[in-house]
């Protein structure tokens, strides 16, 4: 019988055994992975567009750019008390 190497938390580790739940886990973490590369590349477009000294709207390619004003405004609220759940990979903690 093969067993998965996982990291220890405490000394009576709780494995949940539930196959649906780890599933959705296994794909939240390939869509954080290209989350987080989208947001790199979009970074970059942006400064470059940034520099770029031609009147909004413009095209590039397929890409429309153009820009729009966005006003000041107050936001002030509350927040309920709530309870945070913490995801990570044996190999994030």
């Amino acid at each position: 019988m093969a067993t998965k190497k996982q990291a220890q938390i405490h000394m009576d580790d709780q494995i949940v055994n539930d196959p649906e739940l780890e599933s959705l886990l296994e794909e939240r973490q390939e869509l954080k992975v290209n989350v987080s590369e989208y947001k790199k590349v979009n970074k970059k477009a942006q400064e470059k567009i940034c520099k770029i000294e031609i009147a909004t709207p413009y095209r590039i390619g397929r890409f429309i750019i153009s820009t729009s004003t966005v006003e000041p405004k107050t936001v002030a609220f509350e927040t309920a008390e709530a309870t945070r759940i913490n995801i990570k990979t044996v190999d994030e903690q």
